[in-house]
């Protein structure tokens, strides 16, 4: 399940990262697996080829994979760095859908960025750890900062 944190409750002990395309070149593009092809495919509707080259939607050339989109990047970079903290807040719809399905991973965002399907976060600030199941429910606390 997804966590979210406001700025004012972020430990000390996990980092807050902002610039995701930069992070996922230099860091998580290391990290990738089979697993990194769902998330390729659902976001950016392209296939990964391998660990460094994804074919293109467009006309199926082999390019580079850090030709992907910052929210793919961004969902990538929570899949596979789950001790760290990624702003969303570049994210577009299609990656809120999958970032909101991922089985564990921290998110942080100054105003409200939620995907409409969601159905389960952990949201957390000043006061402790809250479990939202409710769009309009989550959206409220993401308002209300600590």
């Amino acid at each position: 399940m997804i966590k979210i944190y406001k700025k004012k409750a972020i430990p000390k002990s996990l980092e807050l990262i902002k610039i995701n395309d930069q992070y996922f070149n230099k860091y998580t593009v290391e990290l990738l697996d089979e697993r990194a092809a769902y998330i390729i495919e659902k976001i950016d509707r392209s296939r990964m080829v391998d660990k460094f080259f994804i074919e293109s939607r467009f006309d199926g050339t082999k390019i580079n994979i850090d030709k992907l989109s910052t929210g793919c990047k961004t969902a990538l970079n929570i899949m596979f760095n789950p001790d760290k903290i990624f702003d969303i807040s570049e994210c577009g719809e299609n990656a809120l859908e999958i970032i909101y399905t991922l089985e564990q991973g921290n998110v942080y965002c100054e105003y409200p960025m939620i995907a409409f399907d969601m159905t389960a976060v952990k949201a957390i600030d000043a006061d402790g750890e809250h479990l939202f199941t409710d769009y309009e429910e989550l959206k409220e606390w993401w308002k209300n900062e600590n």
